[in-house]
């Protein structure tokens, strides 16, 4: 008895010890940069998503203001039956189906949109931008 008493223990102390040393580690951060739609993104990250909504019918309206005019790719990574969009702030649209890349002007608002016409099965849509390393004042197109 006194055998299992002690194995029993040593068992516990150990399982302490390894659940204790992992208290203090950072937790990982947000996968992929995820930003919801409802929320204003400012200044975003090199590479982030936005993520929508789209269980009800509509447009769903992210607005994104970067700090400086770079030349960003965005691609659509949703279901194509879900019409996605990109408006500047002069209020000019441009459809994206895939993925295209656009000079765009730092300090300004832009807004994605993504709109479910009538697809009451779908839950959520997602679109990726990726900064590249072009120079936005000898790339075109700008948006």
């Amino acid at each position: 008895m006194k055998h299992f008493v002690k194995t029993v223990s040593v068992i516990l102390l150990a399982i302490v010890a390894l659940t204790a040393s992992n208290c203090n580690k950072t937790p990982n951060p947000p996968p992929d940069n995820i930003f919801s739609y409802r929320n204003p993104i400012t200044n975003p990250p090199d590479e982030f998503k936005i993520s929508f909504d789209i269980s009800q019918i509509g447009d769903k309206i992210a607005t994104v203001k970067f700090a400086d005019s770079t030349v960003w790719t965005i691609t659509n990574q949703g279901d194509s039956r879900v019409s996605f969009y990109i408006q500047n702030p002069e209020g000019e649209k441009q459809g994206i189906n895939s993925s295209v890349t656009y000079g765009l002007r730092g300090g300004v608002w832009y807004q994605f949109i993504a709109n479910n016409n009538n697809h009451t099965e779908l839950r959520d849509f997602f679109c990726k931008l990726t900064k590249q390393q072009d120079s936005y004042d000898s790339f075109e197109p700008k948006f």
